[in-house]
């Protein structure tokens, strides 16, 4: 039985200890094109979703009667809350497209240390400076 029990406990730590945790280090390149693919969809999305819920607004409007059934009103319904289901799905993207741009890149000012040639000595000042910082 406590064979069993040391094996059982044995192979669990060892598959759990024995998992890779450690997370891939991704590059500038990567989110950059993450972001920029990101953004293409979300754009894709909002103007079909736009444009197929103003064409059911337009098709809504001519064919919607109060007293007749068609079908034909039923449609131009459904296109105009898919067109809004479309346009709304984009807006994560949106948000995930502008954060892994800033995951990129960042600009800010900052002072950085120079050196300067005064009278046959180097001085050493500082200068305000834009930075790029790459966040990983």
């Amino acid at each position: 039985m406590k064979n069993i029990y040391f094996s059982i406990v044995f192979l669990a730590t060892t598959t759990l200890l024995g998992q890779n945790t450690l997370n891939p280090e991704y590059t500038k390149d990567y989110y950059l094109q993450k972001s920029k693919n990101q953004h293409k969809t979300a754009w894709i999305l909002l103007t079909s979703g736009t444009v197929i819920g103003v064409i059911g607004l337009i098709g809504f409007g001519n064919t919607y009667d109060i007293w007749d059934d068609s079908s034909e009103s039923e449609i131009y319904g459904f296109m105009v809350v898919g067109g809004g289901l479309l346009s709304t799905a984009s807006i994560p993207l949106f948000i995930s497209s502008g954060k892994n741009a800033r995951r990129a890149a960042t600009i800010s000012f900052n002072n950085q240390p120079i050196l300067g040639p005064t009278q046959n000595l180097c001085l050493r000042n500082s200068q305000p400076s834009l930075l790029l910082t790459i966040n990983f």
